[in-house]
């Protein structure tokens, strides 16, 4: 059957006037008028096509070739654009259906039935037409016999063809090219739609992140700065037409954000929606009609993904993600190119982080992948049908690449790799190139010759957290020697180590009790979806894990009887018990680290405020229940040291004395001494910046007045172009 190009045909309610470049949809209910909508000529096309060789299959190689001559470097693109938009402008006849199925690596199938006009379809051939069958009729004897021989020629020499191209393509080197040079932190790399520009957040020496344009084609010339020395920006995304930039942007001085857009060739800024980091997620629809991005809006119990419609100015963000009773934080997102999918991170506690996939159609979600730490970029390949992205493992990062209909997960093997971003209509990547080992070094303190933190141990593999007991005089700490984070222990002359876990999974966070006799640490829930608080019992051996009915334990620490352990959940600073008696929660207050200093007070830092805070403690009655207990503790809190001389996290520790703690500057570390009797403030070290990473941790050594401190070894971090087999 043969159908003239110019005429019309229907799709159920649905008419396609190719001539007049639109769809006419009849009225559901009579007396309605009927809804016209136009479409671009190539759409039509594109459609007019898949309708001919209804029910078949129709290549993407196909389609390129007869509606845009062949051309692939254009049309690639602009057929997945034109099957975006053809599904969503049929949508009223679909009936809640997929009108145009994508055909994993075959290409697409029109599948509703086009019924075309009996006059437009041409079904007796003409005298060529059969002057030709004739002839073939008369030569179709003669060539059965060489045909056989043709075919099997063919196949050996298919299958000759299909081996050297999967050993040729098993062979391709792994090509890495360095793209920027500066002695600056180069982050969130993403090249233009052209492929010609690189747009990158990096510091200079005002320490603020700024977004910089690189011409790829002279990678030589010095790289241009578009944004202000009054403001921090780290990531941002193109449009399609690349001639626009959207990011989030920071006030330096009032902190106050939002999410700009930038013209590249204007300059013209304009503020479209609030967000609460210069560092905010966001990404871009294909179409360039909307734009995704992480906020947490005034009134929100946690953050989430929103929406935002680009057709006009004004318009209010649309919340995607969990509204209530979420136990999880969404922390990236990216849109499949095809505009079916949006890939996002999502974080379980403190430690589990997994990728989801989110049907934009139908707003069902799918599990991808189980049991990943610590992710950092997500990219989709430009077939939709891969990803790539950038996780931790046992503290050494990697890339890995992910097809989302088998989830089958394979390494890149290219360590450092993270905020991994494909070229357009490419198979290569750019990514920032991060390598962060990590050391725990001692520093003695009060020495008559300045010194600096000395390295505990000579080793090539990463180890921090260290935690001191005086009682066994040994330091614990998490090392991934064995290739997976493990408690390890050694004395305080770096000998006699020792191995005290075998769990093979993501420990972290170790706490000697007060007596020495156990050490409480995190480790993942059964499901990869939280964390549990472990204790190891150093004279058994034995692992126990405590009660509770928490997704979620931050750092665990000890109270002073040796027997509960403190660390922050859901509801606030909550005390577990090692004989399984539910949990009680002593504060609403979110703590991120605690410590006993007697048997009434806990000292401890908070996520919402800065500042070292007090809590006393008291005894608690027998539970009547199964669920936490709750004590009211506002007229027992006491704020210790105040926010403009304390600003930290995790790095302090207590001793009979006073805290030492991290001071975080611009351009420098301070390791400080707090004394309690005279409430005075003392530097004690200065430290290049970054050197004692914000989630690190301290301990003391009273006996040999040292301070152990996690330190991080940074390589400059530059941003690379990768070309990989696995990307093809």
């Amino acid at each position: 059957m043969a159908v003239v190009k110019e005429l019309g045909f229907k799709l159920g309610r649905c008419e396609v006037s190719p001539l007049g470049h639109s769809l006419v949809f009849s009225p559901e209910t009579p007396g309605q008028d009927a809804m016209q909508v136009s479409l671009q000529p190539k759409f039509i096309d594109v459609l007019c096509y898949l309708a001919q060789h209804y029910p078949n299959v129709v290549t993407r190689e196909a389609l390129i070739d007869a509606i845009w001559d062949g051309n692939r470097y254009v049309g690639a693109k602009a057929l997945t654009n034109a099957i975006w938009h053809l599904r969503k402008q049929l949508s009223p006849v679909a009936n809640g259906q997929e009108i145009i199925e994508t055909v994993r690596k075959s290409g697409y199938r029109l599948l509703i039935a086009p019924e075309f006009n009996p006059e437009d379809v041409a079904d007796k051939p003409d005298l060529l037409q059969q002057t030709q069958e004739q002839v073939t009729r008369l030569k179709r004897g003669y060539r059965q016999g060489l045909l056989a021989a043709a075919v099997l020629v063919l196949l050996l020499t298919g299958f000759t063809t299909w081996h050297l191209y999967h050993d040729e393509a098993h062979f391709i080197p792994t090509t890495k090219k360095q793209l920027t040079t500066a002695t600056d932190a180069e982050l969130f790399p993403n090249v233009s739609p052209d492929g010609r520009w690189l747009v990158y957040g990096s510091r200079g020496n005002d320490q603020s992140y700024s977004l910089y344009l690189k011409d790829l084609n002279a990678l030589s010339d010095t790289p241009k700065r578009l944004t202000s020395v009054n403001s921090a920006e780290i990531r941002a995304v193109w449009s399609p037409d690349g001639n626009t930039l959207y990011y989030p942007s920071q006030h330096i001085t009032t902190r106050q954000c939002h999410i700009m857009q930038l013209t590249i060739e204007s300059g013209e800024v304009t503020p479209l929606a609030p967000c609460n980091s210069f560092n905010t997620a966001l990404d871009l629809a294909p179409d360039g009609d909307q734009l995704a991005y992480i906020w947490l809006a005034e009134g929100d119990e946690s953050s989430g993904i929103y929406t935002l419609a680009l057709e006009s100015l004004g318009s209010q963000p649309q919340r995607l993600s969990c509204q209530q009773d979420c136990l999880h934080r969404d922390r990236d997102l990216a849109y499949s190119p095809d505009g079916r999918w949006m890939a996002i991170a999502r974080r379980f506690g403190n430690i589990s982080e997994d990728i989801f996939l989110r049907d934009l159609s139908s707003q069902q979600e799918l599990r991808l992948t189980t049991g990943l730490e610590d992710i950092r970029g997500l990219s989709w390949h430009h077939d939709s049908e891969r990803l790539v992205f950038s996780t931790e493992n046992s503290g050494v990062r990697n890339g890995y690449i992910v097809d989302i209909d088998d989830k089958q997960i394979q390494p890149l093997d290219v360590e450092g790799m993270s905020y991994p971003r494909f070229i357009p209509e490419r198979s290569e990547l750019v990514y920032a190139n991060y390598i962060r080992d990590h050391q725990i070094s001692l520093l003695a303190l009060e020495q008559s010759i300045p010194t600096t933190p000395f390295s505990l141990l000579n080793v090539e593999y990463s180890y921090r957290n260290p935690s001191y007991s005086a009682s066994r005089q040994r330091i614990a700490y998490v090392s991934n020697q064995t290739g997976f984070n493990e408690v390890w222990s050694v004395n305080t002359q770096g000998g006699d180590i020792r191995q005290h876990t075998q769990l093979k999974r993501r420990v972290a966070y170790p706490s000697w009790s007060h007596d020495g006799s156990k050490i409480a640490f995190l480790a993942p829930d059964d499901k990869n979806e939280g964390n549990k608080i472990h204790v190891l019992n150093l004279d058994t051996g034995s692992i126990a894990i405590l009660a509770t009915p928490y997704l979620d334990h931050n750092r665990p620490s000890w109270g002073w009887d040796n027997e509960t352990v403190f660390a922050n959940t859901l509801d606030g600073i909550t005390e577990f018990y090692l004989d399984n008696r539910p949990p009680k929660v002593l504060s609403s207050l979110n703590m991120r680290l605690g410590q006993s200093i007697t048997a009434d007070k806990l000292v401890f830092t908070r996520l919402d405020k800065a500042g070292l805070w007090a809590l006393a403690l008291e005894e608690a009655e027998a539970p009547l229940s199964d669920e936490p207990r709750r004590s009211s503790t506002t007229s027992k809190l006491e704020l210790l040291l105040g926010g403009d001389k304390f600003n930290e996290g995790y790095n302090w520790v207590a001793t009979e004395k006073g805290v030492y703690y991290r001071a975080n500057h611009s351009d420098h570390q301070l390791v400080n001494f707090w004394r309690f009797n005279t409430n005075l403030v003392t530097p004690i070290i200065k430290l290049p910046p970054t050197v004692i990473p914000r989630a690190g941790s301290m301990a003391y050594i009273a006996d040999s007045h040292s301070l152990l401190l996690t330190q991080s070894q940074n390589s400059k971090r530059d941003v690379i172009k990768l070309q990989h087999r696995l990307l093809l």
